[in-house]
Parts: structure tokens; C-alpha cells; sequence
């Protein structure tokens, strides 16, 4: 009998371990790293809608980021507010910020310290962890 309950006790410990391994809505990340003047590794990053973005500046510089092209800011009404006005989102070396996007869609940003600093963030509509 102790073995048993043993063996439940240890299958509901499982599950609620794989359950918390899927990714949900609101749920899940991704990360720009951001250099000295640059993007290090990955400029595109896709997430779900009510996912974030972790803009990591830990080894980096200053940094002012915003939606638009080419350090220019192109206002976008549906990117956070953090990255959707002029005075962006400003990071300094050993800074980590995270993002949450609400709305599905195709976001370009741009540090308008760094013209050729540029990066896509692709948002894509939430789907429940059921699918």
C-alpha cells in the first residue's frame, strides 16, 4: 500500500511539473541582446501575443530603443508604450528590461543612438496550451 501511494504522490508531482513546463498565454519570453552598438545574435525574435521580450543589456552600452526604422522613431499605436514614443526605451550597460506585447503584428525597432541598430519583433495571435 505504501508503495502505491508513494507511486500517486510522485505521478501528481509529474504532472504538475509537465503542466508548468507549457507555454500559455501570457506565459513565455524571448531575448534581444543588445551590444555596443549592435544586436549580438538574434535580431527576430516571434512570440505569442501577452508574451514578452527581455532586451538584455548586461554587456552592452546606452542604448534609447523605438519602434521605427533606421534610428528614426515611426510611431506605432500598438506596440508597448515603452518602445511607441520618442523618448523610447532607454537601457545603459547592465540593464535588463522585459517587454509584454499585447497586440498581434510585425514590430520594427530601431536605437536611435545606433541608425543601424535594427531588430523585428514578430507577435503572433495567442493559441491556449491545449492546441
Amino acid at each position: 500500500m505504501r508503495k502505491l501511494s508513494i507511486a500517486l504522490v510522485l505521478a501528481a508531482l509529474l504532472a504538475v511539473g509537465v503542466a508548468a513546463c507549457g507555454t500559455s498565454a501570457g506565459g513565455g519570453s524571448a531575448t534581444l541582446t543588445l551590444g555596443g552598438s549592435s544586436f549580438s545574435g538574434a535580431t527576430s525574435v516571434t512570440i505569442q501575443a501577452l508574451q514578452s521580450v527581455i532586451f538584455d543589456d548586461t554587456a552592452g552600452g546606452t542604448h534609447d530603443l523605438v519602434t521605427g526604422i533606421s534610428g528614426r522613431f515611426l510611431a506605432t499605436p500598438e506596440a508597448p508604450s515603452e518602445l511607441s514614443s520618442a523618448d523610447g526605451l532607454r537601457l545603459t550597460a547592465g540593464d535588463k528590461k522585459t517587454i509584454t506585447f499585447m497586440t498581434p503584428g510585425t514590430y520594427q525597432i530601431t536605437c536611435t543612438l545606433h541608425p543601424s541598430m535594427e531588430a523585428t519583433i514578430i507577435v503572433t495571435t495567442a493559441t491556449s496550451s491545449g492546441d
